[in-house]
């Protein structure tokens, strides 16, 4: 029992820190944008016709028939580079507590997040003709970041039999205690973001810059669901400790 005692200590400040990343990562994210275009005045930034890529656009253009031009395009940079980062470093610290082989892919995918999002925030979407760095990394950011929340949510799907080590370890079923379907809602949200993300490149149903923002937000959303439910496991977990 006493070899296991700061390994627990070192798995919960593991929770704590991811936790805070994913909550971190959520709030950079929303504030820069909404900062960005709320700065973006002449000619007036409409989310439901804007991409999300114009926001970081700092010279006049004009892109796809959309007049261009962000004040604060290095706002919004920093904010998909410190998303990608945040988002990387959460699931790195957090999913390998989680079982099943689903949490290697989870991670994996959310590397590819952040490298994609880096890629966004370095390459400005200055245009969409061709296979762009700009194309190429928000493909993987998109794609990278809904995959991670399908991985995440089939392992926290997967239950964990009793282990030494498991007061802490067992981390999906201390996760659905709080939110008992959270497992689902990981899913759900990747699976609808994957196909927001289809819908905007078709152009099936129009409004691309809205389904745009749909494949992107899941990620916001799950970044606040997931790091406040694993700031609970945390605090319920050190209470039980200290108690």
């Amino acid at each position: 029992m006493q070899q296991g005692k700061p390994r627990d200590h070192r798995h919960l400040g593991r929770i704590a820190a991811g936790g805070a990343a994913f909550i971190l990562a959520a709030l950079v994210y929303v504030v820069t944008e909404a900062v960005s275009a709320a700065a973006w005045q002449n000619p007036p930034y409409f989310y439901a016709y804007n991409y999300i890529s114009d926001l970081g656009v700092g010279r006049s253009l004009t892109i796809d028939g959309r007049e261009v031009l962000s004040p604060l395009a290095a706002v919004m940079n920093f904010g998909f580079q410190a998303h990608g980062l945040l988002f990387a470093l959460g699931c790195l610290l957090v999913l390998p507590l989680l079982d099943g082989k689903m949490k290697r892919f989870a991670c994996a995918a959310a590397v590819v997040h952040g490298i994609g999002n880096g890629m966004v925030g370095y390459f400005p979407g200055e245009s969409y003709s061709g296979v762009s760095p700009h194309v190429v990394g928000a493909g993987m950011a998109i794609l990278g970041g809904n995959l991670a929340l399908i991985g995440a949510g089939l392992s926290i799907g997967r239950r964990v039999g009793a282990r030494e080590d498991g007061a802490v370890l067992r981390l999906s079923d201390r996760l659905v205690r709080f939110v008992p379907r959270l497992s689902w809602i990981g899913i759900g949200l990747g699976s609808f973001g994957i196909a927001a993300l289809a819908i905007m490149v078709t152009r099936v149903l129009g409004y691309p810059a809205v389904f745009e923002r749909l494949s992107v937000y899941t990620m916001t959303a799950w970044d606040l669901l997931f790091g406040c439910c694993l700031l609970a496991v945390w605090f319920a977990s050190s209470r039980s400790k200290s108690a």
